[in-house]
């Protein structure tokens, strides 16, 4: 899979997030809400909601095949 830099950047933030100890499961569950919510993340557009949901799982799974 060719990942381009904002993924590689979003993967490495959430695998040090991981090495400190955070539970990036529950810290993406709450990203997803203020995402779906609208309130928080009002920058992201309606039409793009899904496709953030989507980056957002896809680097906590790749993160979370990490033996970190």
């Amino acid at each position: 899979m060719n990942r381009d830099a904002t993924e590689q950047a979003l993967e490495a933030f959430i695998a040090e997030a991981k090495k400190a100890g955070l539970d990036i499961g529950e810290y993406a569950k709450r990203a997803q809400t203020g995402i779906t919510g609208n309130a928080v993340y009002s920058w992201i557009s309606v039409s793009e909601k899904p496709k953030v949901i989507k980056a957002l799982n896809r680097a906590i799974d790749e993160v979370s095949k990490l033996d970190i």
